[in-house]
Order: structure tokens, then sequence, then C-alpha cells
């Protein structure tokens, strides 16, 4: 089975719903039935599905509030139609750069609140726009470090040897390259090489998206490590594999170590389960811990008819029993600081993903910044032999002309 990049891209948009509860229309698809409040979800599994089926279920039985409970192909889309003076949405799980284009449109959450009290600081500031929270956030998944433990163990290596600092990871990398596996492999794109960006000090932006830092030292330092490890032999974008991918070339034992998100561990249980691992934080860098994060969050539209109810909605769902639950079902890790405690304590061999988040910055989602990171992801296949000064100064230029 081959991955593509965008299997293991950002983390998936929201949760799907593959029937609506059943006091809720049958035929949800084709519109809201009246006098019933719509939350809209894109698809991303049927375990995840269930879940919040049963918790939108439960949140109807207590509250005795009816939600059409609506999947969608295209959320972007629907939001574009049904953001109005009479709206048909009122609850909407959001990406960061749908959260970005549609923030101005969204109810503004007080930090008191129950829905993002106990959020992590670092979610809070990815759903801040405008200086006010646009959303609450849902879940999150971040980068961390997988070990093929067979490989690490025939290598001569042993648990006091897991790298902490980019040096270790160097010469652990150095250690696994034999023959046909290469110590470590990750996907050319911000997406992954970020996080070693963010470990030197800088990241594309600044914390809080307003700021362009793509040239700033601490990035070229970043990049700079990447493209030693490249060019040492050591390291191997995943398309340069012959899996096709990072996460398919760990999977079949090309690669002793890949820079993955959660979701990584589902596909190995299905589709490789002949691999042993284990997972770790990201070394630090010259600029200390760093990896990127991919959350969702909950937006209510201002103008809904239904605003006290959809409030309450998502104050249930972000109840921290049931982000556990459905951070379980998704493969994500819990948005709240109590619900990720409880978490951990149950998903142990994933501590690393709930660890990262406290350091963890979001891919930047201003208007028309993607077409920049497309642009960077088109340059980083020749890393290897190129100037990440270069490479990183015309990436500066266009971001500044956007974020100016």
């Amino acid at each position: 089975m081959m991955l593509t990049r965008r299997t293991f891209g950002l983390t998936a948009l929201g949760l799907a719903v593959s029937a609506t509860l059943a006091a809720c229309s049958s035929n949800y698809q084709e519109g809201t039935e009246a006098g019933k409040m719509a939350l809209i979800v894109s698809d991303a599994g049927e375990a995840a599905a269930e879940e919040l089926t049963e918790a939108v279920k439960a949140f109807t039985k207590e509250t005795k509030v009816e939600v059409d409970v609506k999947v969608v192909s295209d959320i972007s889309q629907e939001l574009a139609r049904g953001i109005t003076d009479n709206p048909s949405v009122d609850v909407v799980v959001l990406n960061p750069a749908q959260l970005s284009s549609y923030a101005d449109s969204l109810h503004a959450w007080d930090k008191s609140s129950a829905a993002v009290k106990d959020a992590q600081p670092a979610l809070l500031t990815s759903a801040t726009r405008r200086e006010r929270i646009s959303a609450a956030p849902r879940d999150v998944s971040t980068l961390a470090l997988y070990i093929n433990t067979s490989l690490w163990q025939a290598a001569g290596l042993s648990e006091s040897d897991h790298p902490t600092s980019w040096e270790q990871l160097d010469q652990v990398a150095a250690a696994l390259t034999t023959g046909g596996v290469v110590g470590l492999s990750l996907d050319a794109s911000y997406t992954r090489a970020g996080a070693f960006m963010i470990q030197g000090g800088g990241g594309l932006t600044s914390a809080d998206g307003t700021q362009a830092t793509a040239s700033s030292e601490g990035s070229v330092a970043g990049l700079t490590e990447v493209k030693n490890l490249l060019s040492s032999g050591s390291a191997a974008w995943g398309g340069d594999l012959p899996a096709g991918s990072a996460a398919d070339a760990f999977g079949e034992g090309q690669a002793a170590m890949v820079v993955e998100t959660p979701s990584l561990m589902k596909t190995l249980a299905d589709v490789y389960p002949g691999i042993s691992y284990t997972v770790m934080e990201l070394p630090a860098g010259s600029g200390g811990k760093g990896t990127l994060q991919f959350p969702t969050f909950y937006g209510v539209v201002e103008a809904s008819k239904y605003k006290d109810d959809a409030v309450r909605l998502v104050e249930y769902l972000t109840g921290a029993e049931r982000q556990v639950t459905l951070a379980t079902a998704a493969g994500t890790v819990p948005a709240s600081r109590s619900a990720g405690e409880t978490w951990k304590g149950q998903h142990a061999d994933q501590a690393a993903f709930l660890t990262g988040v406290e350091y963890s910055q979001a891919v930047p989602s201003a208007a028309g910044v993607s077409d920049i990171i497309a642009n960077l992801d088109n340059e980083l296949p020749g890393l290897a032999a190129g100037d990440p000064a270069g490479i990183l100064a015309g990436t500066q230029v266009n971001l500044q002309a956007i974020l100016s």
C-alpha cells in the first residue's frame, strides 16, 4: 500500500459522521431540518464518526437540543455559502487556514469560557486571530521521532542512545545507515522539515503568525541541519527511497527512523504489523525543542440563531472526558491540559506527541501563505546540494509581502 504525502499531511480537518442521530433528519445531507442546529464536519474515518455521533446524541439527551450533524466534502465551500445573515451553519470543525478565512464571522470566546480555559496555551495562540480567540481548540497532532527498535538493536544501540540533540541525531543516523537502510527519512515538505527550523529557534513566522522569520538565523540553522543529514547519506527524503514516502519507507524497513504524526501508528498497525518501534520527542536543536502542530477547532457562527445552544454544544464536546474519547477515536491528542493528562495515562506509548504540544508551532495559515509554502516545498528536494539561506531568503521576501 503506497502512502502519499496527503495521507500524512495536516491532521484531519474534522470528525466524520456516517449517520445522524436517531433524533435527527434522515436526509441531513440535503439540508438541515427546520428547528435543528447544524454541525458540519468532514470525513475522517468510521471510528471517529461513531464517537462524535454518540457524543452529540448524549448532548441532545441531556439538553433536549436537537442537532443535525452533516458530513460535507468541502468545509470551505459550505462556509462560503453558509455564513450569512441567516446562516445554514451553526457549528463547524475548522483547520487553521479556514479559521483565518472566516474568523470575523465566528463567535469570540472569553478566556474564562469552559470551552477554552483549560486549552493548551500553544493551541490558544493558534486559535487567536486579531487578538480574539475565534474558535475553541478541539484536538491536535504533532511530529515525533519513530525508531525501528529491531534495526536500532542490530546497530548495537540501546535506549541510552536515544537522541535528544542534533549532534546525537547525526551520530545515530550514521550508525543506522547500512546496506539498503537509511538512518532517517522524512518527506520533503515544510510540514516535516519545518520542525528543524523551529528547533533552530526559527520557523516561517513568529509563533503568532504575524512576523516573517523564514530567513532568521534559527531557520537557516534548522534547514542546514537537514541538509547536512541528507548530504552525508544518513538521511533521505521519503520520495527518493524505493517505498516512495517516508512513512512507507519506515514500514518497509528502508528507514530506521522517521519524523511523523500519530496517524502513522494506525498505518503501522494496519499495514505493517511486523514492525516493532518506539516513539520519542524530536531532538532539540540549537534553539531548543521544537515541533509542528496540526490542530483543529470548533467554530460557532456569530450570526447563528441557535448561538447560545451552539456555545453549549462546543462546551460539552470540549469536556475532558469527551475530548479523550474523541481524540482516541481520531488518533489525535486532546486539546486541553486535563484531558491530555488522562489521555497520556491511557496512551503512554504516544506521550511524545502530547509533550510536544507545549513547544509546538502551527504551520502559518494567513491568506496566500499556502502558495508560498508550496513553492518552498518545490525547492526542498534539491536541498542536499542547495543553499538553505538562499532558499529561505526568497521565502522571507514573499512572506513579508503578505504579512506586512
